[in-house]
């Protein structure tokens, strides 16, 4: 899967669901565990977990990818 596509997957999924505050940080040199660190912000705890489920949810569907770890 090529990387630029998963990580455009997450950020609409983010936007469409109102995630504020999206930063998107490249750190593929600075480590060999990931290439890109996303970090979005929520309104409570609820809206922040529906946010991580309906990125889990997109990611599943579009992609055909499970997500391992969030």
């Amino acid at each position: 899967m090529e990387n630029n596509k998963l990580v455009e997957t997450i950020v609409k999924a983010l936007d469409e669901k109102k995630g504020m505050e999206l930063k998107v940080l490249d750190i593929h040199a600075q480590t060999g565990i990931a290439d890109y660190f996303i970090i979005a912000s929520g309104t409570s705890s609820p809206h922040t977990k529906a946010l991580s489920d309906f990125v889990e949810e997109k990611v599943e569907k579009e992609l055909g990818e499970s997500i391992l770890r969030r």
